[in-house]
């Protein structure tokens, strides 16, 4: 399983819950992030909005959902965001007790 946290623009964020869905990804967590990148002037307190959404899916989908997150969250311009992945070993669906991919 992987875990992928997609900041982008604020008005990107519908698209791209609407277009990782499309591909099966049964549920996200949604947060509202402010940060500066890199090459960002270092400006204390100053910080840019941006929405973090966060989603574990099966490692097959994974680059499906890369591109999908690509393809709508792009405009071309500096600030579009940045897609972390990282390795989920196991997980727990609390109610029902399953583990791993089946508790996605």
């Amino acid at each position: 399983m992987k875990k992928i946290e997609a900041i982008v623009q604020s008005g990107s964020r519908d698209a791209v819950v609407s277009a990782i869905k499309k591909i099966g990804v049964g549920g996200v967590t949604v947060h509202s992030v402010q940060g500066q990148g890199s090459e960002d002037p270092p400006l204390i307190g100053q910080y840019y909005s941006k929405e973090m959404i966060i989603c574990v899916v099966e490692d097959p989908k994974l680059d499906d959902i890369l591109n999908a997150i690509a393809n709508v969250a792009c405009t071309g311009t500096k600030g579009d965001g940045k897609v972390f992945v990282t390795t989920v070993d196991d997980a727990l669906d609390i109610c029902t007790k399953k583990r791993g991919t089946t508790s996605i």
